[in-house]
């Protein structure tokens, strides 16, 4: 479940009492409530795949609630990667290094909660408040549904979308949200892959967007798992130049 967290009116008494009880010369200085919200949010986050928590933030959406992210790279690039139903912001981890190590900035935010939409705006808006100039988002499963619902209602718009293997209604609907959705997008999918790939091409009938590609891989992998050799170098490319790849076309 996403650790969420507003402060409440036990912290803030106990806030209170630690400064009164810090009357007198050497008066500590008082806690900041949201600042010990934020730490608990990061403290308390379940992310196995880190030894330490230093690449933890906690992210505020519209309602002042705070959620989990694992953030790498310090680049103006930012790109948001959203995870699959099965997983946590760690299915993305490895991949947000290899972001890093080339000058993107990487936000894998925890949607397991089903506010998935807000989480993932806030992880957008988390990275325009730090200097990002291009936001692009990256969902897996559910997570891609999840992406192609949050860019869709996000202003200004994203720089682009990829979906892999996004059903077409998961706690968002991505149907809605293509025919609104005019940022480049590409939507990926396994043919061996039960009904996705299907759910893929419906989704690409759909879509408004001017840019747009659709990659049907003869595989059975899922979500994550697609993002390998071209799929990857795709995603890449996508990234420097969403256009171009965006209406790249598929290879015979």
């Amino acid at each position: 479940m996403r650790t969420i967290t507003t402060v409440t009116r036990g912290l803030a008494a106990a806030v209170l009492l630690a400064v009164v009880a810090g009357c007198g010369t050497d008066t500590p200085a008082p806690l900041d409530p949201s600042a010990v919200a934020r730490q608990r949010v990061i403290d308390t986050a379940d992310l196995d795949c880190l030894d330490d928590r230093s690449p933890v933030v906690a992210i505020t959406d519209a309602e002042q609630d705070m959620t989990a992210a694992i953030q790498a790279g310090t680049g103006d690039t930012g790109v948001v990667l959203l995870h699959q139903a099965d997983g946590t912001a760690c299915q993305w981890y490895a991949f947000a290094l290899i972001l890093a190590q080339r000058g993107f900035r990487a936000l894998a935010p925890d949607i397991t909660s089903r506010d998935a939409v807000e989480v993932a705006q806030a992880g957008i808006a988390h990275l325009r408040a730090g200097g990002v100039k291009r936001v692009f988002v990256i969902g897996a499963s559910r997570g891609g549904t999840v992406a192609l619902a949050a860019s869709a209602a996000t202003s200004p718009p994203v720089d682009g979308v990829i979906a892999l293997s996004a059903p077409t209604v998961y706690d968002a609907d991505a149907l809605t949200a293509v025919t609104k959705l005019g940022a480049p997008t590409i939507l990926v999918a396994g043919d061996l892959d039960g009904s996705f790939a299907d759910n893929a091409r419906e989704l690409y009938g759909l879509s408004i967007a001017k840019h747009k590609r659709l990659m049907i891989r003869s595989t059975v992998n899922h979500g994550v798992t697609l993002v390998d050799g071209q799929v990857e170098q795709t995603m890449m490319a996508f990234l420097a130049d969403p256009v171009a790849a965006a209406d790249a076309p598929e290879p015979a």
